[in-house]
């Protein structure tokens, strides 16, 4: 039996970047709460999508979730947090938590907006808001984080050696799991 929405517990979670799983397979993103990482397989637009978001790029035109950003602000609606909620069939789902204001600036309505991950996340990147993954999902397709631990420490070198942002489109992704 399924808790009351209430009582889920959500884990904020942080975008470690694109990797991916296996040679010649689809992108990933990693997303990390603690001392644990979730991998969602995405689409390759996707995946561009959200390094050009993290690595804070702009194309000279909007791109699709630049045109989400920009309509949304258009009507007056924010996106207060995106949350992943379920695992099904190997297939994840996420919404988008968004308020709309009205011309006073108060809150006209709540919404919650059914969303791909991958295009949830890129949104949220590109407007700041947090990243939000049930307890429930995190506890079925989670991975300790320490398996990815050589990984982060060679980018932490590089990254204090350089001063960059770390390059997540490294070959170093054989120890991570599928």
């Amino acid at each position: 039996m399924r808790a009351p929405e209430s009582e889920v517990v959500m884990l904020n979670a942080d975008v470690l970047g694109i990797t991916q799983l296996q040679s010649g397979g689809f992108p990933a993103v990693v997303l990390r709460h603690e001392d644990r990482v979730l991998f969602i397989s995405i689409g390759l637009p996707e995946a561009s999508a959200i390094q050009m978001a993290l690595l804070e790029e702009k194309p000279p035109r909007p791109m699709t979730h630049d045109l989400i950003c920009n309509v949304l602000a258009g009507l007056r609606a924010c996106v207060t947090s995106v949350v992943i909620y379920k695992l099904e069939e190997q297939t994840f789902f996420a919404y988008l938590n968004m308020e709309q204001l009205d011309e006073q600036g108060e809150l006209e309505q709540a919404l919650r907006i059914d969303a791909r991950p991958s295009d949830a996340i890129a949104i949220a990147l590109r407007l700041g808001c947090p990243i939000q993954i049930s307890e429930a999902v995190m506890d079925e397709a989670g991975h300790d984080a320490s398996l990815l631990r050589p990984f982060l420490d060679s980018q932490a070198e590089e990254e204090s050696e350089e001063g960059d942002e770390p390059d997540f489109d490294s070959e170093e992704d054989e120890e991570t799991p599928e």
